[in-house]
């Protein structure tokens, strides 16, 4: 097996890891505590004692920050997806690496007048 039959079989292997991809979505979960500002509830005079957890995933999308409130019997699902989301980058930045390599190669090979079998 050849050095880009090596890098081609990489690419298809990380090619087929994209039909494994499950439900996603970008973000972070944030988890606040917050102050209601009721002057006689417990959180104006204890740090300790503010409201919450508030759970929130946050993204960026078209220059804009959007958030969306997660209900506490959501985060793990929500937890999860984002977990997918990042497989999936680390998924396609092995794509790409293994895809410029594959081309490279190539390059350098017909450089050197090799004949090169050209494969999807």
């Amino acid at each position: 097996m050849t050095d880009i039959d090596q890098l081609i079989e990489r690419r298809d292997h990380a090619l087929a890891q994209f039909a494994t991809i499950g439900d996603m979505r970008p973000g972070t979960l944030q988890v606040t505590y917050s102050k209601c500002g009721k002057p006689n509830c417990r959180c104006a005079c204890d740090e300790a004692a503010r409201h919450g957890p508030h759970y929130m995933v946050s993204r960026s999308l078209e220059g804009r920050m959007k958030h969306t409130r997660l209900r506490p019997e959501e985060v793990g699902a929500a937890q999860e997806q984002l977990d997918e989301y990042e497989r999936f980058q680390a998924i396609s930045t092995e794509f790409i690496r293994a895809s410029e390599e594959v081309t490279e190669a190539r390059r350098l090979a017909l450089r050197n007048g090799d004949p090169v079998k050209k494969k999807r």
